[in-house]
């Protein structure tokens, strides 16, 4: 959190690939909720040994090239004991009032994991910080004719626009007030 940079969407760059970058705009779409790869065990079809976990990261799905048992090679994945995780993409577009005049908006897809499901709804203002991540577009490249990686920011705080506000506009001494306050036992009853 707080990260002292703020980089526009419009700016995001080669350079910023694999960095922690924070970035600003509205949430346009949201996807619902959906289960992802964590950590894969794989049954042997001839001797059903179950292999330890595969963890997963990205997009690649790893799998066991062999059987310690029997040295068989044809494997299906153990759905009962492979571990997931929650999973959503939301779409962050560039705020109304950054957008040069005559441009389109720029947008970028946002990976939410775990306790950031649901922390954005679309049309919230919020301040992403995250790492910027390629990806290999399957669909992109069927189109292009050449590689091309599509660019995703995967979430690691999600900051929503009034509580960015809030914190800039309290005066040392409201901050003072709310720990005296704090420190009230009977404060639920006032």
């Amino acid at each position: 959190t707080d990260l002292p940079i703020r980089d526009n969407l419009r700016e995001l760059r080669q350079i910023h690939l694999n960095a922690l970058i924070k970035v600003g705009g509205v949430v346009t779409r949201r996807t619902s909720v959906f289960p992802q790869f964590k950590a894969m065990r794989f049954k042997c079809m001839a001797c059903e040994y179950v292999t330890d976990p595969y963890h997963v990261e990205g997009q690649e799905v790893p799998k066991p090239s062999m059987c310690p048992q029997c040295e068989g090679a044809n494997f299906t994945i153990d759905m009962e004991r492979t571990l997931y995780r929650s999973y959503q993409r939301l779409t962050l577009q560039e705020s109304p009032g950054t957008v040069p005049a005559g441009r389109v908006p720029r947008h970028k897809d946002v990976i939410l994991l775990d306790d950031l499901i649901d922390t954005a709804r679309p049309g919230e203002e919020v301040e992403v910080t995250g790492i910027y991540m390629n990806t290999y577009d399957v669909r992109m490249n069927a189109m292009q004719g050449f590689p091309v990686f599509s660019t995703v920011i995967q979430a690691n705080f999600i900051q929503k626009g009034e509580t960015m506000m809030a914190r800039h506009l309290l005066t040392e001494e409201d901050k003072r007030n709310i720990r005296e306050l704090a420190r009230d036992p009977r404060i639920g009853e006032r």
